[in-house]
């Protein structure tokens, strides 16, 4: 498997999550995943089509190795052998698909009381 078909089958995962397709009319996801040597975490956000979002999380089955399958397929196609730590993943309703993936900055994506709002319209703003 190549890093296009993991993010597809990721992607894929996510729109088939009860949890995280658990907003009324839903029109894009974005997944925001870390992951470690020792654990994955993730969660993100629903948007309907008047941008508003829902926070969510996958379900209690989703295959998080699919996250860690991710990262060492573009690990290893990576020159420099160099992994991310995290990624944001955006999907549309349309079936469309980004993805960010960051190498250096840990806290980037990152939630606090304080930046949350902001976060939520920054990623309703962002294309897929």
């Amino acid at each position: 498997m190549n890093q296009n078909e993991a993010l597809i089958d990721l992607c894929k995962a996510c729109v088939q999550d009860a949890k995280l397709t658990a907003q009324q009319g839903w029109q894009k996801l974005i997944l925001i995943a870390e992951v470690t040597s020792a654990s994955i975490k993730a969660f993100g956000y629903s948007y309907n089509q008047q941008g508003e979002g829902q926070l969510g999380s996958p379900s209690l089955d989703f295959d998080m190795d699919k996250l860690r399958a991710l990262q060492q397929i573009m690990q290893t196609e990576n020159p420099n052998g160099r992994g991310w730590p995290k990624c944001l993943i955006r999907i549309s309703r349309a079936g469309e698909v980004g993805a960010d993936f960051e190498y250096d900055d840990p806290s980037r994506w990152s939630h606090t009381p304080d930046n949350y709002k902001q976060r939520m319209a920054e990623y309703a703003a962002m294309p897929v």
